[in-house]
């Protein structure tokens, strides 16, 4: 019995990342100063999308699907061609599609978290 307790303790102690909305508010908090800075380089860029990876990966599952279509967006702006209307016009069509995702996962932060994301670059 005793075995059997220690065991199911390592397993939930290796399990990751506790994905709560504590947890998430917390590392968003964290996240702020940079969330906030401007965006000047292509490096400032990968900095805002890692910090939104980092917070997908406290996400808890009320939002966490939203918060990952929210970071697939940035990520795919990041890497857009400008110069290349296609790809301009495929990454509107998408981001058209993931909108109200967006939408969903910036009301969650704000009503959960009370920080308003959609003043915040890129939102």
């Amino acid at each position: 019995m005793i075995s059997a307790i220690s065991a199911s303790l390592v397993f939930a102690a290796c399990g990751g990342t506790n994905r709560t909305a504590t947890n998430f508010c917390r590392q968003l908090q964290k996240e702020m100063p940079g969330l906030s800075a401007p965006i000047l380089t292509q490096s400032d860029i990968d900095v805002l999308v890692s910090r939104y990876r980092r917070l997908g990966a406290v996400a808890p599952t009320a939002v966490s699907d939203d918060w990952d279509t929210l970071t697939t967006m940035l990520e795919d702006a990041s890497r857009l061609n400008t110069a290349n209307s296609g790809d301009v016009e495929e990454f509107t069509r998408g981001a058209l599609q993931a909108n109200k995702a967006a939408a969903r996962a910036l009301q969650w932060v704000k009503d959960t978290c009370g920080v308003d994301l959609s003043g915040f670059p890129p939102a």
